[in-house]
Formats: C-alpha cells, structure tokens, sequence
C-alpha cells in the first residue's frame, strides 16, 4: 500500500485549501478517517495516530522527517508493507502555472537586533563576528562546535562525537551544553550526513517540470501601515477560524456557492480588500529596493 505524503503548503494558498481540507475531512470524503465533522473538529494527535496504526490514513501534510519516523511506522503496525511516498503535486491557487513552491523568507522574526545604543565599534565587531560565522570555519564551529570535544571529522563528513545528541538519536549533550550560542548558518555537510530524505525531497520537487518559486523581498512598513494591518489582521483570522469552525461542523458547506460567497463577502466587510491593497502596496515599494 502506497500513501501520499505532502510537505506544508504555502499560506498564499489558503482559501484553496480550505476549501479542500473542508470537503476531505469534514465528513464528505470517502477516505475520512473520522465519524463525524464534529470528531475530525475535536480530534488529538493521538486519536490521528491511532487511525493511521489502524491503516485509516491516506493522505498527509507535514514534516518531510515524520516519513519515516512516524508516518511508515505507524502505518505498519497494520500493514508491513505500507510506504508513505512524495506526492507528486499539490493544490494550487494558478493552476495554469501548476503546483506552486515559495521559499521560506529571507528573514524571520526571530532575527537579530541591534541595540541603539550601540557604539559603532561594537556593531562593527559583531558584523565581522556573522562575516566569520558565514565562512567554512565558522559554519562548522557554529554546527559541530569544538572538533575532538564535540564532533569528529570521517571521511568528507563531520560526525557528532558519542555524548552529543544529534539527528539520530535524541539523548546526548547539545552545544548550548558547552556555551554555544547556535545561531548563524548550518554546515551544509549536517542535511547531507544526518537527513538524506531531503535529498529525496529535493529530487521529487525542485527537479521536476512545473516547479518554481520567487524570492520575497524583505516588506518593511511605516508605523501607520503595521498600525492599521494589525486590526485588520485581528478581525480578519477571527472571522475565518469561526467559518473554519462551521465549515468542518457542517453548519456551512464550502462548496454551497452562497455558503462560501457569504464567506468572502464577510471578510471584505472586514477590510480583506484594504488589506491586500496594503499589503500590495508594500511589496511593490520593497520590491524595487
């Protein structure tokens, strides 16, 4: 037995989705797993795993990691045969442009700051520290911390020493264990040593015909821009995890024209459209940059 397996789709593609996600799990597919919209609505990470142990589980999006560790194991407990593979395709919002992939953005929330007060010698200092932590040295220092202590070179790999934990096993010490700060860029070598499926991944979709991407420019927005796009955002996931919610339930059906239009009607009561203008707006202006 064959599953599919499908990494995270891309948030552009929502409204898409939800449609799908609707219709399969929420009680009108024939692959549904669950009794009711109520139960798939209410239902635990157990009560999903237990399904899949039972052979109930066709179709999954997730963690490329959780293929082996825990899709194709617990679908054997039903069937040793089971093998969860790559789905070859995967919903699109243009479907004359095929299945879309977006890159993770260039930054994240979780960057670096900088306080104001810092002297420019101190910002310099440490604009030279990231420069370092980018070259061959660095990347390893960052990833496998001190060669000998922490890590040992085999062959062209770099190989966590017995006591570390790593990809493979969970117990172990970890480089904040000897002071590490791990921020900066992963060595290359830990995806190719430590996680060959994504090797997989990549073969399966980056390589194929129909597969692109952009790379979003950083969007900056003046204080009056993030000001009103925070209320707007605020009312505009409310009112759609309250549609989810009744969509999934049966209340309302997404593939009831009148039921969905209501749907969209509403969130542009909400600034939907000023939202996307807004948005829009920013991303042309950082564009150009």
């Amino acid at each position: 037995m064959q599953t599919l397996f499908l990494p995270f789709p891309p948030l552009t593609n929502n409204a898409v989705l939800l449609a799908m996600q609707t219709r399969i799990f929420g009680g009108r597919h024939k692959h549904n797993p669950f009794e009711s919209p109520a139960e798939f609505a209410t239902g635990t990470t157990d009560q999903v795993n237990a399904e899949i142990s039972k052979g109930n589980h066709m179709v999954a999006w997730g963690y490329p990691s959780k293929i082996d560790s825990e899709m194709n194991r617990l679908s054997r407990n039903e069937n040793p045969e089971a093998s969860w593979t790559w789905a070859k395709a995967m919903p699109s919002s243009n479907p004359e442009r095929a299945t879309y992939f977006k890159r993770n953005p260039l930054y994240n929330a979780d960057g670096i700051g900088f306080s104001e007060d810092a002297s420019d010698e101190v910002t310099e200092r440490f604009m030279d520290y990231m420069d370092w932590l980018h070259t061959e040295e660095g990347m390893v220092f960052r990833t496998y911390g001190i060669e000998g202590v922490t890590y040992t070179k085999e062959g062209g790999n770099y190989v966590f020493t017995e006591q570390m934990s790593s990809p493979l096993k969970s117990e172990g010490k970890t480089l904040t264990n000897y002071g590490f700060v791990v921020f900066g860029r992963q060595h290359p070598n830990m995806n190719e040593y430590y996680y060959s499926y994504l090797a997989e991944l990549e073969k399966t979709f980056l390589n194929r015909e129909g597969y692109y991407y952009f790379n979003s420019p950083v969007m900056t927005y003046t204080d009056e821009e993030s000001s009103e796009l925070a209320d707007i955002t605020t009312s505009l996931n409310q009112t759609a995890q309250q549609y989810y919610a009744q969509f999934i339930m049966g209340y309302l059906d997404p593939e009831n024209d009148k039921d969905w239009d209501s749907y969209i009607q509403t969130m542009k009561k909400l600034g939907l459209d000023r939202f996307c203008e807004i948005r829009t707006q920013v991303y042309e202006r950082c564009n150009k940059k």
